[in-house]
């Protein structure tokens, strides 16, 4: 028989009043979503990793991957579709936020090579690139907080190639929890520079692509790509420099 994670008949009496609403909001949205039955999913690695990870009341860029790898994982056995395991980030995002757990604001910065990014609880800002990313895909996850993903600073555009004749599918920035109720992705110039559209299919996974197309020039490039969330304008979310 597989394990099962055990809960306390009655809610902690350290929990404030927010947080209990919060639980209470993920164990509604998590029985909404599932599709197999809480009893026959194998909680045990998720849990063995989320005791380590929070045994000295710190989270690690690492621990946080592992947790949210094992996560991925039961989301796959309980049969969660993309809006479904969305809603279930965010209601993971709003407990973080409200969380006695250590809160820094960081700036993580990438390397000229294809980066994972993996910030905390805390405000943070994600840079993929310390250069313009021509020819880098970076990954980017903000984790809890009011996060700030960098796609373009004060002189130029980030992971634009320059060349009109291409998509820009070589060089792109993947956000792969924005949250458009606290994040912000910056971006070049103006949103007149900018569309919002599905971006090419054989990426392999579904959101919104973020579009620079050049003063002077109609051909868009690729230069964001937001994991599992549609986007229709440029007016919540997003600041210019």
């Amino acid at each position: 028989m597989r394990p099962q994670p055990s809960f306390p008949s009655t809610r902690p009496s350290w929990l404030s009043e927010e947080q209990k609403q919060n639980l209470a909001t993920l164990r509604d949205d998590w029985f909404a979503s599932v599709d197999v039955p809480f009893r026959e999913l194998d909680w045990s690695q998720l849990v063995s990793v989320a005791q380590t990870a929070f045994s000295d009341r710190t989270l690690t860029q690492d621990e946080v991957a592992a947790i949210a790898t094992e996560v991925i994982d039961l989301v796959a056995q309980a049969g969660i579709t993309r809006t479904e395991a969305r809603t279930l980030v965010y209601d993971l995002q709003t407990i973080a936020n409200a969380s006695r757990l250590p809160k820094t604001d960081d700036t993580l910065i990438g390397t000229t090579d294809d980066d994972v990014l993996v910030a905390n609880l805390g405000n943070d800002t994600l840079i993929g690139t310390p250069t313009a990313g021509v020819g880098e895909i970076d990954l980017l996850y903000g984790g809890g907080g009011r996060d700030t993903f960098v796609l373009g600073d004060a002189t130029s555009v980030f992971y634009d190639d320059g060349n009109p004749l291409t998509l820009g599918i070589a060089d792109y920035a993947a956000i792969a929890d924005f949250n458009p109720a606290q994040d912000t992705i910056q971006l070049h110039g103006t949103a007149d520079n900018y569309t919002l559209a599905a971006f090419p299919i054989s990426l392999g996974i579904a959101g919104t692509g973020i579009y620079h197309t050049p003063p002077n020039s109609g051909a868009p490039e690729l230069i964001g790509v937001v994991v599992g969330v549609n986007l229709t304008d440029l007016t919540t979310g997003f600041t210019f420099v």
